[in-house]
């Protein structure tokens, strides 16, 4: 929950209203969960595929091809000529606490949320994603580790701690209790050092691993600095939730997360909301607005902020640090961490595949980062590409974003399972 303010933790999700008149440009196919998308260039997770047909039966991706079987030549067509369909995109980092919040992923083309931190594994949220094809899917942490009185703690909001390595087992087992679908632990070195908050050595957090590893989960740690990043790497972490805010290039950190294979989400529209009017410009997107409600709008315009909000020229030291990832071929993950600063589900991700295309990646291995990549390490093997037998998460956009990033903000059509979201629609 990095630089999360109370105020920003507890702030109401919008109630999104209906575009004005005339301002949206794609109606819904109402082609149910079974349908050909016809001519599209195809971006399948990896690579491109010019000029080819994409079947859809049962909310399944049955076929990728030039050629239609004979078997789904009446079913519905969508043209997709001129337009690139995408996996549907999963944001690697979201605080979501609000089925409406899911809602505004989706509208946006985010099929799937990984959240960082819900209370007792948020089972409403599970319940709608499981049961609804209008919001996007959703996996989650449950309750982060953290030590007492560390991050995570200052919200208001009573959680387990972990006092120490001896406590790591019991607090684990609960996690998987509530269903955590991977564990999220807390390493607060640079609120440590300027505020005084304890944070988690390194005995403690090789404990909590070595739990979760022994159930099967997935580890991701909260990093502030360049030594919460080693303590995370030597106690065998499987990914990072942010980029580290302090040292700009470390190619010799950058080196040692690639040979340890450790994954990075680096959450660059964190800091980039904090230089004041990026969110406002975001906002002001004509792919984007008419999609927006007045109160997403009043959030990315920085309204509201805390006066405690810290302000940036610009995060040319968080990009710095991001390349020296990019150039030692570290793996990248998309994610936002919603709703920081001016920071929303949904269309805050196309920002971040933005920056992480200003940060050295291709707009191609941006798109993957936001797809197979999530997709694999996550191992949500139903999604992340479009190939038969996958889920029909799907993303139809004007333009070719394979070359240019911000294409993915021109949405044509979402699917989730088959099914297409009417972006128009008010959240329930």
């Amino acid at each position: 929950m990095t630089w999360c303010n109370r105020r920003a933790l507890l702030v109401v999700a919008a109630i999104l209203a209906v575009p004005p008149s005339g301002s949206v440009r794609a109606q819904p196919t109402r082609t149910g969960s079974s349908f050909v998308v016809r001519h599209a260039r195809v971006f399948d997770g990896e690579q491109v595929r010019p000029d080819t047909n994409v079947v859809v039966d049962a909310g399944i991706v049955r076929v990728v091809d030039r050629q239609i079987p004979d078997r789904w030549r009446n079913l519905p067509v969508v043209d997709g000529t001129g337009a690139t369909l995408l996996p549907g995109l999963i944001d690697a980092h979201t605080h979501t606490r609000r089925v409406s919040q899911l809602q505004d992923a989706l509208r946006f083309g985010v099929t799937t949320v990984l959240d960082m931190w819900s209370p007792e594994g948020d089972r409403v949220l599970r319940e709608a994603a499981a049961h609804r094809t209008d919001v996007s899917d959703f996996r989650s942490s449950s309750i982060l580790a953290t030590v007492p009185g560390g991050h995570g703690t200052e919200y208001g909001i009573p959680i387990p701690t972990v006092s120490g390595a001896d406590a790591a087992t019991a607090f684990v087992a609960a996690r998987a209790a509530e269903g955590a679908d991977y564990l999220k632990i807390v390493l607060n070195g640079v609120r440590a050092r300027t505020n005084g908050t304890p944070t988690m050595d390194a005995e403690t957090a090789r404990a909590l691993v070595e739990a979760a590893h022994a159930r099967g989960l997935l580890v991701v740690a909260h990093i502030e600095n360049l030594n919460d990043v080693r303590i995370a790497v030597s106690s065998g972490v499987d990914g990072l939730a942010h980029i580290w805010r302090e040292g700009g290039e470390a190619p010799d950190v950058a080196r040692l997360l690639t040979e340890r294979r450790v994954f990075v989400v680096p959450t660059l529209a964190v800091p980039d909301g904090f230089v004041p009017d990026a969110g406002a410009t975001l906002a002001a997107d004509s792919r984007l607005k008419p999609f927006l409600s007045a109160d997403l709008v009043r959030h990315m315009n920085g309204l509201e902020r805390s006066p405690s909000t810290p302000v940036l020229r610009n995060i040319d030291s968080f990009i710095t640090a991001v390349r020296s990832l990019v150039r030692a071929g570290t793996t990248l993950l998309a994610g936002t961490d919603p709703p920081n600063a001016t920071v929303v589900h949904g269309a805050s991700l196309h920002r971040e595949l933005e920056l992480l295309v200003e940060s050295g990646l291709t707009p191609a291995q941006a798109l993957t980062a936001a797809t197979k990549s999530t997709a694999d390490i996550f191992h949500l093997n139903d999604r992340g590409r479009i190939v038969p037998g996958r889920r029909a998460d799907l993303l139809l956009v004007r333009g070719d974003p394979t070359r240019d990033i911000t294409a993915t903000r021109d949405i044509i059509h979402v699917w989730r399972s088959g099914v297409e979201f009417d972006r128009t629609t008010m959240p329930r």
